[in-house]
């Protein structure tokens, strides 16, 4: 064993007896987060774990379940999903369940909270009969001449043509802008220059979808979103789309022509980067945060010169458009990108932000009852459960609670009450 796996097993120690200090609780972590240590951190789990008698009335059978829950996670639909785990960030307890089983459980739910006591958890989901499935992939097409196509329904192939592009849908949830070849070579792009005409793809709540430009630029859009575009970029200046709600974005290089994104607040102008935009208007504020590349980001209708002029962003950076104007900080670009890799990413976020989340996705109402508590939540949970899943992690924090409920219009399971 080398010096760094008897490092990991000292800091594993500490931490169990709860004397790590807070410098060594968190390298123990930053341990854990390694792929390099994921074998020996499981034995050194699985070992403390099986030598516990009583875990909050857990026997035998229960801690194996608990176990193979752990180790054998079960991989999200998405092929494309990256998997994360959160740690409970709060100390371990003095008594009652041993440290090795915080661990353990922290591991199997996912889920952490930032503030308030510590008590035994109560799951208040045990009838799922209601329960609401994730959204998928799910967008109306409106062409040109109004004409609306349910990419829901739409079998896959070619569905439109229009200003010599092809509008083909594929089987893996996307919508793709082909250049139609015609007689002698020529292509859409050596035609004469025809009138200008627009297509919008919209998700509903519970919906997601991809679109490939008729530039090759990729987009993304989320759950209740709109992307309203040229169904041809020929003899455009600029290649300008307009969107509502949220969408990543990976732009196709061209540098005489640039790529502009308008929202209701603002204006984010590139040559060839990937961004994505959370342009909500009932978050109150507008997001825009750059993975790759260079953007700039400006308040047209300002009535400051500095925003009218806009601010660029490097790579890790990100935009808070508000009423008090633009705000540029470092950031975990991977709470950004969490919805598009398939998972929910809650970074000390209160439970009316999350709440907003889930609402679009799993396309539900949401009443909140009483006083909400004010804590700030944090954790990382796959899109592609059932809503019970999401929600009974929360609970898991023991400081929220929640019912499905049937609405007066007949659609069942689609009310979650909030309440302390």
């Amino acid at each position: 064993m080398n010096n760094r796996n008897n490092r990991v097993s000292e800091l594993f120690q500490k931490y169990l007896s709860n004397e790590a200090t807070e410098a060594q609780r968190q390298e123990f972590l930053e341990y854990v987060d390694d792929p390099l240590y994921k074998e020996q951190i499981k034995q050194l789990l699985s070992g403390s774990f099986e030598n516990q008698t009583e875990v909050d009335g857990l026997n035998e059978d229960g801690r194996n379940r608990v176990l193979n829950q752990i180790f054998n996670e079960e991989k999200p639909q998405s092929n494309k999903t990256k998997r994360y785990r959160l740690w409970l960030r709060l100390p371990v307890r003095q008594a009652g369940i041993a440290a090795a089983a915080v661990i353990l459980i922290a591991l199997s739910f996912g889920l952490y909270f930032y503030s308030g006591p510590e008590r035994t958890t109560q799951y208040a989901i045990r009838n799922t009969k209601q329960d609401i499935a994730p959204g998928g992939n799910k967008a109306i097409l409106t062409l040109a001449d109004g004409r609306k196509i349910s990419l829901t329904d739409a079998t896959n192939g070619a569905l439109a043509e229009q200003s010599g592009i092809r509008i083909t849908k594929t089987g893996d949830g996307q919508l793709v802008y082909e250049v139609r070849h015609l007689e002698g070579g020529r292509t859409e792009k050596s035609l004469p220059a025809v009138e200008m005409t627009y297509n919008t793809i919209e998700t509903p709540r519970g919906g997601q979808y991809q679109v490939i430009l008729p530039d090759g630029t990729k987009v993304w859009l989320n759950a209740a979103s709109s992307l309203k575009y040229p169904t041809s970029f020929v003899s455009l200046k600029e290649r300008r789309v307009e969107l509502n709600g949220e969408a990543y974005f990976e732009v196709a290089k061209d540098k005489s022509h640039p790529f502009v994104v308008n929202t209701i607040k603002q204006e984010i102008e590139v040559l060839g980067t990937h961004f994505n935009v959370n342009s909500y208007v009932d978050e109150g504020l507008t997001k825009t945060t750059l993975l790759e590349g260079s953007v700039k980001v400006s308040t047209p209708f300002s009535t400051s010169s500095l925003e009218r002029a806009g601010v660029r962003l490097k790579p890790g950076q990100q935009s808070v458009l508000t009423g008090n104007g633009i705000s540029v900080s470092e950031v975990n670009t991977e709470e950004a990108m969490a919805w598009k890799n398939g998972y929910f990413m809650f970074e000390s976020e209160n439970i009316k932000s999350i709440m907003r989340k889930i609402e679009r996705w799993y396309d539900v109402e949401v009443v909140f009852i009483g006083d909400i508590p004010t804590d700030r939540f944090g954790g990382t949970v796959s899109r592609f459960g059932n809503v019970s899943q999401v929600l009974k992690k929360l609970e898991l924090t023991d400081r929220v609670h929640f019912k499905i409920e049937t609405i007066p219009d007949g659609r069942k399971g689609r009310r979650i009450m909030v309440s302390r």
